[in-house]
């Protein structure tokens, strides 16, 4: 097993994960279990997470109220009857608010807005922010104007770079994303071309492509990476990201060029051609319609009529067929059944001390998935086009065996609840599960 380490990039220090390239020669970079801060590393919590345990910072500990009857209360004594008690008093809490989360579903599937609003009350006065699963969730479903949701999410926006390195290094979603997306478009390059062009639907903050730029460096290949500039996008975070991948490239020696075109912009220039969607993978924090998604990969068919290039697709949203769900509370039970799974998963790798950390990871990169109305919207919209990426005609390329063995090192398989499974016709997708839940999936197309 290829083995990798750690480089700090002192240029670029919210990405700390950007790795050197392995002396082997299929060039992909694998994982140890040294080279992240896993998931059940505790020690590695308490540096990732200072900004969060300073004796001089704990508003967020002091104003937020807090759940006393938590049972991974370390300092919490009870008897067996009391447990007891406990555990049947949250059992009920449990049942209570799934029962109202779908009575609401099917309020809202059957257009009874008032009755929905309603229900939406009962859910409201149940939910904290230091709760259960459920209550945490169901507090980011609906739009309040409470103070308490607001002042979650501007605490956690004060610390959001330590916050987003944290959450890459430390839970496996984007990192299996990236892993697996890179390794196919790796292995599909040609040795023969001298120039391969990527075309990314959302590049964002870059942590995908530091691996691809070292070993397009190590290949004596140049590259380019197209950034999709989208109608809705108006972050300006392009050119920053942009800066930071050319002076990284530049470290190699890479000729490298960035640049931002609208999708009707992007034409073959004779080159291989990699296009690249990542959707909804929980450190993204954001979401895209589904109708830009199905009109980036149309382009990507189209122009790779013409030349040799590879699609790879990320999704880290609830998806399947719509034509499974005839109804909005099924979609709505799918929806509330895999963010309780991303929410559980998050939960089981955090120690009980730093609870407000899992809070502020959850404020920043979860809950902005996790709307009713979005759900809604998407159901309707998906309801009126009956249609997928598997209707675009695309050639599946099958996974190598090799990047399938290196990926469920990656997210310690076995050793977790986390487990990774090949899927596709041809064999041409991998899916990160957690205890059977689907959390992220990754297709591959040629």
């Amino acid at each position: 097993m290829m083995q990798s380490q750690l480089l700090l990039h002192p240029s670029w220090p919210t990405h700390s994960y950007f790795h050197s390239i392995p002396q082997h020669s299929s060039l992909i970079p694998s994982f140890s279990e040294n080279d992240f801060l896993g998931y059940d590393h505790m020690e590695s919590f308490d540096d990732v997470f200072r900004w969060l345990c300073d004796d001089d910072d704990q508003q967020m500990e002091s104003e937020i109220p807090t759940d006393k009857s938590t049972e991974n209360s370390p300092t919490l004594s009870i008897t067996s009857s009391e447990s007891f008690d406990s555990e049947a008093m949250e059992m009920e809490s449990k049942t209570g608010i799934q029962n109202l989360l779908m009575a609401y579903a099917e309020a809202m599937g059957l257009q009874q807005r008032k009755l929905a609003e309603v229900i939406q009350k009962c859910i409201s006065e149940k939910v904290n922010p230091n709760g259960q699963t459920l209550e945490r969730l169901a507090l980011n479903l609906f739009p309040c104007s409470e103070n308490e949701k607001e002042y979650l999410k501007q605490e956690s926006i004060r610390n959001f770079k330590a916050a987003f390195r944290g959450f890459y290094e430390i839970f496996p979603y984007g990192r299996f994303a990236h892993f697996t997306a890179n390794s196919a478009i790796l292995e599909a390059v040609p040795n023969h071309v001298d120039s391969v062009h990527i075309v990314d639907f959302d590049m964002g903050e870059g942590s995908q492509w530091p691996v691809v730029i070292q070993v397009m460096a190590q290949r004596r290949k140049s590259l380019t990476i197209t950034s999709v500039k989208l109608e809705d996008d108006n972050s300006g975070l392009f050119e920053e990201t942009k800066m930071h991948l050319l002076n990284y490239a530049g470290s190699f020696g890479l000729n490298l060029k960035v640049e931002e075109k609208e999708l009707g912009q992007i034409v073959n220039r004779n080159e291989f051609m990699a296009f690249n969607c990542m959707v909804g993978i929980p450190h993204m924090g954001r979401t895209r319609r589904r109708t830009q998604v199905m009109e980036f990969l149309k382009v990507a068919k189209q122009l790779l009529v013409k030349t040799q290039g590879i699609i790879t697709f990320g999704d880290g949203e609830y998806s399947d067929r719509m034509e499974n769900y005839p109804t909005y509370p099924s979609f709505f039970d799918g929806n509330l059944s895999h963010y309780k799974a991303l929410y559980e998963s998050m939960e089981l790798g955090f120690p009980s001390y730093l609870t407000e950390g899992r809070v502020a990871m959850e404020t920043l990169f979860i809950a902005p998935f996790i709307s009713s109305m979005s759900w809604l919207q998407k159901w309707e919209e998906g309801r009126e086009n009956l249609f997928s990426q598997n209707d675009l005609g695309l050639k599946g390329r099958r996974v190598s065996m090799e990047s399938w063995n290196e990926v469920r090192e990656l997210v310690k398989e076995g050793e977790s609840m986390y487990k990774v499974r090949v899927e596709g016709g041809n064999e041409n997708e991998m899916v990160l599960e957690w205890n059977g839940i689907p959390l992220v999936r990754v297709s591959v197309w040629m």
